[in-house]
């Protein structure tokens, strides 16, 4: 049983589920530090040399609370149904998470060493590049200095201010480069680069363990109020791969030596989920016609057949798809997509008159963080939103965008946990060597002898798309390959 787990299952977005917090909160009593015991700094003494009969009741202590929350939670789990989320999904992934941080991945550090040498070269010309279009030597650290470059000597239009003066933050600076000024778009680059270098491509060859020679990132369980995992030191959840350079750090990432890496990714998880809990009949259709769903919806929404779609229609019609999901409304749409205020709105109208089984349960979701004070999961995992009742618009829009959110990444979320713990289990049952390394939202990263790939791939399929019955089948895409990359592909 896990205390921390529990806390989080009942109430995810509260700031610590760590036992001395739960036990002052809950039980009204303060448990002894690690540290009343050791000392601190210089007179700080080993674990192993603390009293038996002290070490014993610190112990013995952060047992019985963890029995005492135990029987504290229990009652309110099952009040809110929320026992079987903890016993069948959360407990279990445990001992997925732990076997997979033990076995860690491998990188190719030639290739990494490579890279470094590569982008100090770019960084060294993009510098010299931009010292020339502004016109002198400038500190790219510094943002008084470039807005001083940027709205004084270049005279570009400030878009947004902040107490210090204007702005030159990434958003500000993509706009000024969609407009067609060069140096805007230099300093992203810039930018874009030197993260690439310094949090990925030089920090993760220091993470390699020097016994395993591998890299073991700790995934955080009780982290996202959806459910998501998340994943530190390293993060290996957001490796970059939109451009040319993120996918080459992901190409870095190989298996054990003889061995393939098996990638295996839901498609469009969220949208099919959307199309499971929303009910409507036209989304649903689109997905059980299989094909291309932003075709199929393109189609819907410009009234034409899936043939005539163009690809300019199935670009918009896939934006709009994701801008539903995350709760965008007109303004943020009209940016991605270049168009006008009045034509993003007059499309997002033609998008919900199509499906207007989404438009209802979206409304629904809000209606009910509103009602009850939180919105929930395929499986009961509650997210509470209190933001949903304040008087600040911005805060109450943060809200509404959380309400209609959340059940679907949520959902998505306890599905993949699921499929983990199904596939870790049928892994072990059939005697495989096969290993499970890393999950990253709607993927999961496998490394397999040869010999064990087809049936594997098999398993990982099967396990994923019947997770769970919904009205809309869930589809898996696995590829195989010599490292993350063109497995990816």
């Amino acid at each position: 049983y896990d205390s921390m787990l529990a806390s989080f299952v009942l109430d995810p977005g509260r700031r610590s589920h760590a036992i001395d917090t739960l036990c002052l909160e809950h039980l009204g009593r303060t448990l002894q530090t690690y540290h009343d015991m050791t000392g601190k700094g210089k007179g700080e003494i080993p674990f192993a040399e603390v009293a038996v009969p002290q070490a014993a009741n610190y112990c013995g202590m952060d047992s019985a609370t963890v029995l005492a929350l135990h029987r504290y939670f229990a009652p309110m789990l099952n009040e809110m149904q929320m026992e079987p989320l903890l016993r069948e999904i959360e407990m279990p992934l445990l001992e997925v998470l732990v076997d997979m941080e033990w076995t860690g991945i491998r990188i190719d550090l030639a290739l990494f060493n490579r890279l470094s040498e590569e982008l100090g070269t770019d960084l060294r010309r993009l510098d010299e590049e931009i010292a020339r279009v502004a016109g002198t030597d400038v500190n790219l650290n510094s943002p008084r200095q470039l807005a001083s470059i940027l709205f004084e000597k270049q005279q570009l239009p400030v878009l947004k201010k902040t107490k210090t003066g204007p702005s030159t933050d990434a958003d500000v600076l993509e706009q000024l480069a969609a407009m067609g000024h060069e140096l805007p778009r230099l300093i992203l680059e810039y930018r874009e680069l030197q993260k690439l270098k310094g949090t990925y491509v030089d920090a993760l060859p220091q993470r390699i363990n020097r016994t395993t020679g591998r890299i073991h990132t700790s995934f955080n369980q009780a982290g996202a109020a959806t459910g998501r995992l998340s994943s530190a030191e390293p993060n290996l959840q957001n490796i970059p791969i939109r451009t040319p350079r993120g996918e080459a750090i992901r190409a870095g990432f190989i298996p054990m030596e003889g061995w393939v890496f098996v990638v295996a990714d839901y498609s469009q998880i969220e949208l099919r989920i959307m199309a499971h809990l929303s009910e409507d009949p036209a989304f649903i259709e689109a997905f059980r016609q299989g094909g291309d769903i932003h075709r199929q919806t393109a189609a819907l929404i410009f009234n034409v057949p899936v043939a005539g779609v163009t690809p300019e229609m199935r670009a918009r019609a896939k934006t709009i798809n994701f801008a539903t999901i995350y709760g965008q409304g007109a303004f943020a749409l009209s940016r991605q997509l270049g168009i006008s205020l009045e034509d993003a709105k007059e499309f997002i109208t033609r998008y919900f008159e199509r499906f207007s089984g989404v438009r209802a349960f979206l409304d629904r979701q809000v209606e009910l963080a509103r009602r009850q004070g939180y919105v929930e999961t395929l499986f009961k995992r509650r997210r509470y939103i209190p933001e949903i009742k304040e008087r600040n618009f911005n805060q109450r829009a943060y809200g509404e965008r959380n309400a209609q959110n959340s059940p679907l990444q949520g959902s998505a979320a306890d599905l993949i946990k699921l499929a983990m713990v199904r596939i870790h289990r049928a892994i072990r049952d059939r005697g495989l060597q096969s290993r499970m390394l890393l999950q990253v939202h709607d993927e999961l990263v496998f490394e397999a002898p040869p010999e064990e790939v087809q049936t594997l791939a098999e398993l990982v399929r099967e396990q994923m798309e019947n997770v769970a019955q919904l009205r809309v089948p869930l589809v898996v895409d696995i590829g195989t390959g010599p490292n993350w990359l063109e497995a990816k592909s």
